[in-house]
């Protein structure tokens, strides 16, 4: 696989994270929203439910984590590859 071909897949990879990354930081916004609001009424009825809240936060964090974590390693083997010299 040549270097140019490994960074377009790189790319790739990029955007799939972006989609996967999606999700859960949806949910992470709804359970800060439900958490810190001052609202009387939330805005989806599930988020009076303290346990679905804390659940959302118990699922979607480690996703979170894991997008950043596979992201920061993808940047470093791209900006690798476009530091080496062509061969």
């Amino acid at each position: 696989m040549t270097k140019e071909q490994r960074i377009k897949e790189i790319e790739k990879e990029f955007m799939m994270l972006g989609i996967i990354d999606a999700i859960p930081m949806v949910m992470i916004g709804l359970g800060l929203y439900a958490k810190f609001a001052n609202d009387s009424e939330p805005v989806f009825a599930f988020l009076k439910d303290e346990a679905i809240v804390n659940g959302m936060f118990i699922v979607s964090v480690p996703v979170v984590l894991w997008c950043m974590f596979r992201a920061v390693k993808l940047a470093s083997e791209r900006r690798q590859l476009e530091n080496t010299p062509h061969k």
